[in-house]
């Protein structure tokens, strides 16, 4: 019995010290540095001696504040901030415009019943996590090359909506060009813009998205082309989160979840800044408590998931996959203004094709034949 006892409080000293070594590592600076996987080490040691030295304060400052997640090179650290955001404020006339129209829409029948058609089993706001990746409803990570991820922004919800109407098994083979909305679209261009923008022209004028292959995004502003045929992506619809129809507001957390669950993977914007630029995983990112009377943002991006016990949402980014977890991000609720204009979106649902197989044209043969 002592013995026992004897063997269990040692058990716990050393657990307890290990948990101290722990708790010491995460609160070390150096220590961070050592805990980056090696991608990010190596990027690091080839980094300007300007960029090293941001680094080391912005750690000091994760660290003195007790934040939990680490930074390093990321495929945007050498950029200038204003080159990889590019969101705009709306005008107040437009928001006005914008809520009064949320105010007063009424879905048709034909889209409830697309709606319903969509509804995922696993999908509750009700729980305490979720992830559209695990239904296989988001395409790989893209990589803006100016100021336009609000095209980015808009563009990633379509695609999902599209791959979950449409039940298209291979999510990366949907790519469709960011840059066809920011020379077509009228809502902006590579110095930013606005998604709700984007989603009007694609609504109004039922354009179909050409694809990156057709239009890839070189990083600067152009002419919108002629749309090409055989194009499949539409928009049928899209909406304001927040029930005010405000898109100005910062949306409830819990409208978020069941928009996600409803639609899919929404847009929605952010503040982002050089601590997030720098952001290398490795934790929940919280920086700035949201402020819900008077927000602001400067970046678009699109949520996939949550996850009660991180108190988090999970983000796609659109700065390549060498940012963050893989071009994901768990980032805090009501932090950074995260969830400012979170905006739903409804891909069209094609239409059946019918491919006969050998067998059909068997059997219709014979009716024909009687």
């Amino acid at each position: 019995m002592k013995a026992n006892l004897r063997m269990f409080i040692a058990i716990f000293m050393i657990a307890t010290a290990m948990s101290q070594v722990t708790l010491f590592a995460q609160n070390d600076p150096k220590s961070m540095l050592q805990q980056l996987p090696k991608d990010f080490l190596i990027r690091e040691q080839k980094a300007s001696p300007q960029l090293q030295q941001l680094l080391v304060q912005q750690r000091k400052f994760i660290v003195d504040n007790k934040l939990g997640f680490n930074v390093s090179i990321t495929s945007v650290s050498h950029l200038k901030l204003a080159e990889i955001t590019g969101e705009k404020e709306i005008p107040v006339k437009d928001v006005m415009d914008i809520k009064k129209i949320m105010t007063n829409k009424v879905l048709s029948a034909e889209l409830l019943e697309l709606i319903k058609q969509m509804q995922l089993k696993i999908c509750a706001s009700s729980l305490s996590t979720y992830d559209a990746r695990k239904d296989s409803l988001v395409p790989r990570i893209r990589l803006q090359k100016c100021g336009d991820c609000w095209a980015y922004s808009a563009t990633g919800p379509l695609e999902c909506s599209y791959i979950r109407v449409n039940r298209i098994t291979s999510p990366s083979t949907i790519d469709c060009s960011e840059k066809q909305i920011v020379d077509c679209s009228g809502g902006g261009d590579c110095g930013g813009g606005f998604a709700y923008q984007a989603f009007n022209y694609l609504k109004t004028s039922h354009n179909k998205m050409m694809t990156e292959a057709q239009y890839p995004d070189n990083g600067v502003n152009g002419v919108c082309p002629s749309i090409i045929p055989g194009t499949k992506v539409e928009l049928v619809d899209w909406g304001v989160i927040d029930p005010s129809g405000d898109i100005s507001k910062i949306a409830p957390v819990d409208k978020i979840k069941e928009a996600i669950c409803k639609y899919g993977p929404v847009a929605c914007s952010m503040n982002a800044t050089p601590l997030f630029q720098n952001f290398a995983g490795g934790g929940v990112f919280n920086e700035t408590p949201s402020n819900y009377a008077n927000p602001s943002s400067n970046h678009a991006v699109m949520l996939v998931g949550w996850d009660d016990t991180k108190q988090a949402w999970l983000m796609r980014n659109s700065w390549d996959v060498t940012w963050g977890d893989q071009g994901y991000c768990w980032i805090k609720y009501n932090t950074n203004n995260i969830g400012r204009r979170a905006a739903w979106v409804v891909a069209k649902k094609l239409p059946l094709i019918f491919k006969p197989t050998k067998i059909d044209i068997n059997i219709l043969k014979r009716y024909l034949i009687q």
